[in-house]
């Protein structure tokens, strides 16, 4: 052994040894999984850029999507050491979803330049003008040339680029600054510098697709999570939690969004059905966290919360395609608006009953890579139903065929010995590592501040804390008619409170299609600026039921777990009797 293999053994033992570093040398936990997920973005960025060349420079939107996930990522990162900090040095377990995190770094990246001194193409201060001084070697470049496009690009792409199709497509994507800079007279000597965002650098359309793949998992992931036989064993108030909380909601967000905020009825439905959805994703690790303890577990209140949570998110996304299609069918005859639901319900089971039973037996049980073909065809079927139905415009038979055929490949799944934990859900949970910061951060990259309409923003929020209260009575008497005490009713209504994963998925689809209509769809539909304003709207209601419920839901769900549920826990409950005692 040689003196600098010592010292390498020597240094990493220390290292090893050391509280704060023993993490890190191996990485390992969340350190080596945060660690991971940077470097295969640099990676990945890096590849890019070699093998595409300039297309995939700073400034496009290979390079924003990868910003946007690894910053959100990081976001999530924050909110889970936040967490960590309050029960570490204040003692209060709240476990914050990391998915915050990552929604607030998409409306951060829309909202906040990152052209500004010495970052980005065009040199820009604060007052939006160019520096006098540029330490850059583009200070060399012609002023025609410092415009708000990509560098390195031909001139006959660029033509293309400013064609009236192309800037129609992007028209929603760049600032108001930009689309003034088009046809304006630039000054040789005083030309203005326009601020660039990570969230105008995405591409509309890719926008749109990659979360239109999100909403695909999310729906394969339900309906493999539904399992035939606890359905078949549930009691009629797993059934109630299921539909009663969904259903008032959305009645409720439909009637008030229509007196208070002036929507057409069914454009009211459709938002009632977007918020009345409940986020697994917040309320599984919470409630994970009380059962490891013995809270509500004799009276099995998880299983029953967490059995209905996927089911709750079905009747939703249902709700929603149907009034969906029904709100763009306007102008269409009486009897196709009439069999518009039905039809829909048709396409959906009939597709998704046929493609699960293709995935049950193609590839068979003993086919050598049987785990990779079973995801492969599970995800291209949901691919194919979710574009497909978009294509014949029945949107909603798309949702209800993706979670169907992945209900239907998963029963015979079972049968073989495959539960909840089988390997195509667990290529799915991987495909959710990525997926989750690209669907909340995307959802953030919608939001400008500057173009939120502040006279509506307080209704919107009447309308969604008076929807919440209803939804809360309604899940109480929802539980009704059981074992469950009073207490426990009431808790009941607190964890069936966050939202977060359905609202990001299906948040910009109205705005999505309202863009989307033809000139003589809009002869039909009416005023264009009425419904871009309405997609706004939802949009923002979409995020604001996240930002409110999300963080309050998880807090409800920890803080008054242990003061309104029984533990089967010894320790636990001694806890709870010295709790009474010192009140006392």
């Amino acid at each position: 052994d040689g003196p600098i293999k010592r010292a390498y053994m020597q240094t990493k033992l220390q290292l090893q040894e050391n509280k704060v570093t023993q993490k890190c040398f191996p990485p390992e936990g969340e350190v080596a999984t945060t660690l991971t997920l940077i470097l295969t973005i640099i990676a990945i960025f890096i590849s890019a850029r070699v093998v595409l060349g300039p297309i995939a420079d700073i400034g496009g939107t290979i390079f924003a999507l990868l910003m946007l996930i690894l910053v959100a990522l990081l976001g999530g990162k924050l909110v889970l050491l936040f967490s960590w900090a309050l029960l570490r040095f204040c003692k209060l377990d709240i476990r914050l979803p990391p998915l915050l995190g990552m929604l607030i770094v998409g409306i951060l990246l829309k909202n906040i330049p990152y052209n500004f001194g010495q970052f980005g193409r065009t040199e820009c201060t604060a007052d939006h003008k160019n520096t006098t001084f540029s330490g850059s070697i583009h200070e060399l470049d012609a002023p025609e040339d410092h415009g708000s496009w990509k560098r390195s690009i031909p001139d006959d792409i660029q033509a293309e680029f400013d064609g009236d199709e192309f800037l129609d497509r992007v028209a929603r994507s760049v600032g108001v600054a930009s689309d003034d800079s088009h046809g304006k007279t630039e000054k040789m000597d005083d030309w203005e510098c326009h601020p660039r965002y990570i969230g105008h650098d995405l591409d509309p359309s890719i926008s749109r697709t990659l979360r239109s793949i999100c909403l695909t998992v999310i729906l394969l992931m339900a309906g493999l999570e539904l399992d035939p036989v606890a359905l078949m064993k549930l009691s009629a108030m797993v059934v109630r939690a299921t539909f009663i909380p969904c259903f008032v909601e959305a009645i409720m967000v439909a009637i008030l969004s229509n007196l208070i905020l002036g929507f057409p009825w069914t454009v009211g439905f459709m938002l009632g059905f977007v918020l009345a959805a409940v986020s697994p994703a917040v309320i599984i690790p919470c409630l994970m966290s009380l059962s490891s303890r013995g809270y509500g577990v004799a009276k099995g209140i998880p299983t029953l919360v967490i059995a209905a949570c996927s089911a709750d998110d079905v009747v939703a996304i249902s709700g929603f395609g149907i009034f969906l299609g029904l709100t763009f069918s306007k102008g269409a005859p009486l009897w196709k608006l009439i069999l518009h639901g039905p039809i829909e319900v048709i396409i959906g089971v009939s597709f998704g009953v046929f493609w699960g039973l293709l995935a049950q037996w193609i590839p068979n049980k003993g086919h050598r890579h049987v785990a990779f073909f079973r995801w492969l065809v599970l995800l291209g079927g949901g691919l194919i139903a979710l574009f497909g139905a978009h294509l014949i415009h029945y949107d909603g038979a798309g949702g209800l065929a993706t979670i169907i055929m992945a209900f239907v490949a998963g029963m015979q799944w079972r049968k073989e010995g495959w539960g909840d934990h089988n390997p195509v859900t667990k290529t799915f949970k991987r495909m959710w590592i990525i997926l989750e910061p690209v669907i909340f951060a995307l959802i953030g990259t919608e939001i400008q501040v500057d173009k939120i309409n502040m006279n509506t923003l307080g209704l919107s929020i009447v309308v969604l804390l008076i929807a919440l209260l209803v939804r809360m009575v309604g899940t109480y008497f929802a539980v009704c008619g059981g074992e469950l005490t009073r207490k426990e009713k009431i808790f009941m209504a607190f964890a069936w409170l966050p939202k977060a994963t359905v609202q990001a998925a299906l948040g910009p689809i109205f705005l999505d299609n309202v863009i989307k209509q033809t000139p003589e769809q809009w002869e039909v539909l009416g005023n264009k600026e009425e419904w871009t304003n309405m997609g706004n709207d939802i949009l923002t209601l979409a995020v604001l039921s996240i930002l409110i419920t999300a963080p309050i839901g998880a807090v409800c769900i920890l803080g008054f777990g242990p003061k309104l549920l029984s533990s089967d826990n010894p320790e636990e409950q001694s806890e709870e009797e010295k709790d009474v005692e010192s009140k006392h």
